[in-house]
């Protein structure tokens, strides 16, 4: 029902190609060559519709889809038409998400934004992943959370001692499970690099 121009269509098929693939990428030269590759095919293939808009060096537009492009009560998957809306409906979900958890100090900037919308879209999705990468500090965990609190799912996580073992990383999975599989519960299960203690957890994660 929100799609009902073929441009849109084609803006999102934009927008889960970079999801896809451009959002794998680790360098600014290979994110300008997927960039490159895909205004090329989309000029080729729907060449009455004018994307160099959300490619420009300076001032490009956004191009962003999310599923909360109105609010976070309603999870519509639709484009975001302006930031400043983004940004109040973020705004507003981490004041609510500060009043019943331990309070984030968050300055939900442009990329941090993007960010948020990227991680709601994949854990959404049906076993949905992501490896998050960047220097300590950087927000990963925070963002995290927020996403998680949009999407209405519990953050689990464990809690490394001296004496936590692969026992104890398989029970805290199978609470997980149960909460999940048998109650029908969304779960994030966040886990940091630093509480990877033993190799050998990542045969059962």
């Amino acid at each position: 029902e929100t799609f009902t121009t073929a441009e849109k269509f084609v803006l999102l098929w934009l927008h889960e190609s970079e999801r896809v693939y451009g959002d794998r990428l680790v360098s600014a030269e290979d994110l300008a060559k997927y960039n490159t590759l895909a205004q090329t095919q989309c000029k080729k293939i729907f060449p009455s519709f004018p994307t160099a808009k959300f490619y420009a060096k300076e001032n490009a537009e956004p191009l962003v889809f999310c599923h909360f492009a109105e609010c976070i009560d309603t999870p519509v998957y639709d484009q975001i038409t302006s930031l400043v809306d983004m940004n109040s409906v973020l705004d507003e979900a981490l004041r609510e998400y500060n009043e019943t958890n331990a309070a984030m100090d968050l300055v939900l900037f442009e990329d941090a934004m993007k960010h948020v919308a990227r991680i709601v879209r994949i854990v959404r999705n049906e076993g949905g992943h992501a490896l998050l990468v960047g220097v300590g500090g950087s927000g990963k965990q925070s963002l995290s959370r927020l996403a998680a609190f949009i999407c209405g799912y519990t953050v689990m996580q464990i809690v490394i001692s001296s004496t936590y073992s692969i026992t104890d990383l398989k029970d805290d999975l199978k609470a997980m499970y149960n909460k999940a599989g048998l109650k029908e519960e969304g779960v994030m299960f966040l886990l940091t690099d630093s509480q990877i203690t033993n190799e050998r957890f990542l045969i059962y994660i």
